[in-house]
């Protein structure tokens, strides 16, 4: 009987070392998980965003360049601003604005209705889209402006490839702007508010 008592009390403290491990397992996981989760969004100036699952980033001063690796010919970017002093809150606004920051080379629709305006949570967008070709191949430009009543920046997606414009779709759902407090000078951003009230790119 003694020796089975032992028994017993062997087994209940092996269970109990082998539910800790568990423990500990499951926790490092879930912290695991979290890190990822934190490293997997970015900020550049006042833009947060999530960077597509297998695309590269590249940051400069002013812009950063998201690109996925893609088959030879393919063309699938997406480039988002640093701000930029004052705010694009009409179309004649946006127009000149995508002159500056647009790109060159590539011929946008001017017709009227071509540019199409968004506002809510505190921001403005405006959409518009323009064709250009690279070595032969037809490449769509998609260019948006968004501002949170002051500064502003562009984001745009320059592709010749449909499923690009998916992983474009789950950036934009990922996509947010800082707000500025208002009634302060010089106030840090107190809030973000989603960019997904901007249409989804137009499939090819």
């Amino acid at each position: 009987m003694f020796l089975n008592d032992n028994k017993v009390h062997d087994t209940h403290i092996f269970l109990l070392h082998k539910i800790s491990i568990h423990e500990k397992t499951i926790i490092t996981a879930l912290l695991l998980c979290s890190l990822f989760q934190l490293k997997a969004q970015e900020q550049f100036g006042k833009a947060i965003f999530t960077v597509p699952a297998g695309w590269q980033m590249i940051k400069t001063n002013e812009t950063v360049t998201l690109e996925r690796a893609a088959k030879k010919g393919v063309v699938c970017k997406i480039i988002i601003s640093a701000t930029h002093t004052g705010a694009v809150n009409t179309d004649a606004g946006h127009l000149q604005y995508r002159r500056s920051y647009g790109g060159t080379g590539i011929s946008y629709q001017n017709q009227k209705g071509s540019v199409i305006k968004y506002e809510a949570d505190g921001l403005i967008s405006f959409f518009s889209k323009g064709n250009t070709t690279q070595k032969m191949t037809p490449v769509h430009s998609c260019f948006y402006s968004l501002s949170n009543g002051n500064p502003t920046l562009y984001y745009q997606l320059i592709t010749s490839n449909n499923d690009c414009i998916s992983d474009f779709n789950q950036f934009m759902s990922t996509l947010k702007m800082e707000l500025e407090e208002t009634g302060q000078t010089n106030a840090r951003a107190g809030k973000t508010a989603p960019a997904a009230s901007a249409a989804p790119a137009p499939m090819m």
